[in-house]
């Protein structure tokens, strides 16, 4: 990526298809735009700790637990998950509508191909083996079959160690974030994955209500609401009154089912 990356919803072609002005009337719109479309991936959660990541094309690395006993399934925090191309990366790189430093995105190109032929979205993935959690009992359930190597470590090892795990054979689903994770050795379950992921939308196919909704952050922007008017007066000239916060609860509902929580 040449420069900081600046997420754009609208194209400068699209403006007044979603009623905003040109750069001959207002020459900063496309600014407002990028600052709309800053503002909308701040507000959906999808940048992570370290302020990386956005709605559009974005690779993740997370590190969570499998938390249910007996379950070899998690579910990562960024939907939808994708498989992205080489194809499909230069298609975007390369395209007219493109600007450097303005459309490239925080993806990594997926080469993983699953057993069905096809891509999956994850770019790496390792699990370590836990040891139990207090009042639970410290055994494997292979125990009684013989001497493993992870009992012995239960007892006399250090933190556990990191192990590659076959991204061949998770399996995923694209809007749940859903994961299930292949047994280790010993047909052991992991109590720990990381896992590096790409998640999010083509970004010269963004779903309409995200443009939607930048436009009318836009529009809030200018003083030209189209949303969160609390109140219209003509006494000589016309006085309109917003609500304090330009993500009013109008564009909160659109664009709710692209919002996301974290907890840190």
């Amino acid at each position: 990526m040449n420069g900081p990356f600046r997420p754009r919803y609208i194209l400068p072609q699209e403006l007044s298809a979603y009623g905003l002005p040109d750069p001959s009337a207002v020459p900063n719109i496309m600014t407002l735009v990028d600052r709309a479309s800053a503002l909308i991936d701040e507000h959906c959660g999808r940048t992570d700790g370290n302020g990386n990541g956005s709605l559009v094309y974005s690779t993740y690395i997370e590190r969570l637990l499998l938390q249910a006993s007996g379950r070899n399934i998690l579910r990562v925090s960024f939907k939808p998950l994708v498989p992205i191309s080489s194809d499909t990366l230069t298609t975007i790189q390369l395209s007219g509508s493109v600007k450097p430093n303005t459309f490239d995105t925080f993806a990594t190109v997926n080469s993983i191909v699953r057993p069905d032929n096809t891509l999956s979205p994850i770019i790496g993935i390792s699990g370590r083996y836990g040891y139990a959690r207090r009042g639970q009992s410290m055994i494997y359930p292979d125990l009684n079959y013989g001497m493993n190597l992870l009992q012995v470590a239960s007892f006399f090892g250090g933190p556990p160690g990191w192990t590659p795990i076959d991204a061949t054979g998770v399996d995923w689903d694209r809007d749940s974030g859903e994961l299930w994770i292949p047994a280790g050795i010993y047909m052991s379950q992991y109590t720990e994955i990381i896992v590096c992921y790409n998640s999010g939308y083509n970004p010269l196919q963004m779903p309409n209500p995200i443009k939607q909704a930048t436009a009318m952050l836009v529009g809030n922007f200018l003083a030209r609401p189209a949303s969160g008017v609390k109140g219209v007066s003509v006494p000589g000239a016309m006085n309109v009154t917003l609500t304090d916060d330009l993500i009013d609860t109008t564009i909160d509902n659109m664009l709710m089912r692209f919002k996301n929580v974290i907890a840190y």
